[in-house]
């Protein structure tokens, strides 16, 4: 009974008890700590392994090729992560334990499905690294190793126009000027707002709006609008466009403009009775029943198409220091031109493209492969970053535009006209300029261009970056 009574030791029993939970509680945090540490240098390694992926997407043609396989590995290496070269796995969406260091590269992000914003885009790669990690102390309790995932996206931001995703307008400001003016748009969206919250988007009454989505980022002046609006985003009869937090820049801001080609005419060019030359129009061109041709080049002062002229241009780089003037009864077009081949890029220094009411213009957009100078292609109608002048496309004109119009610093405006739909002739066509006004009674017509807008090998529609 005297030996239960004993308190002698009590301190020693309480002293290994609180030391053992220490030390418990210090092992925790040794392993939790390394994994940590180990699971950045893994994080580090898998973007730079998605930048050097995303750099050949290229010269893959957006597959995974041996090149982009041989650049990320290489990667690894540079970064420290190892010293020998993997073998890349191609395009495999489901993530699994691995013995050792290994790699996932897939081109259009599957991993994490639909909740990706990414998901299915072809022009970005994604890269998953895998890796067994030992603990030091959690083997005690049946913990030997865990396996750490890391994830990376690069690739490039462009108007996205495939497949009922992404956006085919991009503009700063949307302004319906008045009633019953609408777009009608086939598998993709709109974005207004641009990077400033300044930006609105003003609606009159009953707009009508068919696209995949309507994202606006700035405030939003519904007018009229509210009861008289039809809005089909993503479905038919559904609610308003809706307002994002997110802003996105201008996706088409890194391109570089196109240098001067040779001059072919340096004045106002006025087609009538005469060529840009002053060679005198055959009876049957004059009647606009043969057309004129013009090559492409550098035209200084513009031209001026008049009715009912007709002139052709052959597929390349046609480069304006003043504006284009197709007049009612005139017409515009490129025959030897075709969708998704060769084309022609009307670039502008200053002036713009004007297809008046009653004219008839037919152009298509070189594709990549198809040009003469390889950052043309895709773009149709591009005036340079300081050419601030507007483009009108006027009631009852006959457009069929496919390619890409770009004012980075201009307003493209759609005319009145009773009934009037522009451009339902295009296949492929996205539009990425500083402001937009929809007059009464117009509705634009766009549909998306699939692989044809922003295909490979050649890119010209974005800007190159890490996405996640």
């Amino acid at each position: 009974m005297r030996f239960l009574r004993e308190e002698c030791g009590q301190a020693l029993v309480l002293t290994t008890l609180c030391l053992s939970g220490m030390m418990g509680m210090m092992a925790l945090a040794v392993d939790v700590g390394y994994l940590q540490f180990r699971e950045r240098q893994l994080q580090t390694a898998a973007d730079s392994a998605a930048i050097a992926a995303g750099l050949e997407l290229g010269n893959c043609g957006d597959t995974v090729c041996t090149n982009m396989k041989t650049a990320a590995a290489q990667a690894l290496i540079e970064d420290g992560l190892t010293t020998a070269t993997i073998t890349p796995t191609a395009n495999s969406c489901t993530v699994s334990n691995s013995a050792g260091l290994a790699m996932i590269i897939n081109i259009a992000p599957c991993v994490l499905g639909a909740s990706d914003p990414n998901n299915g885009n072809t022009h970005m790669a994604e890269v998953v690294l895998t890796e067994p990690q030992k603990t030091f102390f959690g083997a005690i309790i049946g913990i030997p190793t865990v396996n750490l995932v890391a994830r990376s996206e690069a690739g490039d931001s462009y108007v996205n126009t495939g497949n009922g995703s992404g956006n085919c307008i991009w503009t700063t400001s949307i302004l319906f000027n008045s009633s019953d003016g609408g777009f009608n748009l086939t598998n993709c969206g709109i974005y207004d707002g641009g990077p400033s919250s300044q930006s609105d988007l003003t609606t009159n009454s009953n707009v009508s709006v068919t696209a995949s989505t309507f994202l606006y980022y700035g405030t939003w002046g519904t007018n009229n609008c509210n009861n008289s609006c039809t809005w089909n985003i993503g479905g038919t009869n559904t609610g308003p466009p809706t307002h994002t937090t997110t802003s996105q820049p201008d996706p088409l801001a890194s391109l570089t403009p196109p240098s001067q080609p040779a001059t072919e005419d340096s004045g106002n060019c006025s087609i009538s009775n005469q060529d840009c030359w002053g060679n005198n129009l055959t009876a049957a061109q004059r009647a606009g029943t043969t057309a004129v041709t013009l090559p492409p080049g550098y035209y200084g002062g513009g031209i001026n198409i008049n009715s009912p002229i007709k002139v052709n241009f052959s597929p390349g780089l046609y480069y304006f220091g003043g504006s284009v003037n197709v007049d009612s009864g005139a017409t515009l077009e490129c025959t030897t031109c075709s969708f998704g081949g060769a084309g022609v890029t009307l670039y502008f220094t200053g002036g713009s493209f004007q297809p008046n009411s009653g004219s008839t213009t037919t152009l298509n957009a070189p594709a990549s492969g198809y040009t003469s100078n390889n950052n043309v292609a895709n773009m149709l109608v591009w005036q340079s970053s300081s050419n601030s002048s507007g483009m009108d496309m006027d009631a009852s004109t006959t457009v069929t535009l496919n390619g890409i119009i770009y004012l980075p610093d201009a307003t493209l405006t759609l005319n009145s006209g009773s009934g009037t739909t522009i451009n339902s002739g295009a296949s492929a066509t996205a539009v990425d300029v500083k402001s937009l006004i929809v007059d009464s009674d117009v509705t634009f017509d766009i549909k998306s261009g699939g692989n044809y807008l922003g295909s490979a090998p050649s890119q010209t529609l974005g800007s190159f970056a890490l996405a996640e």
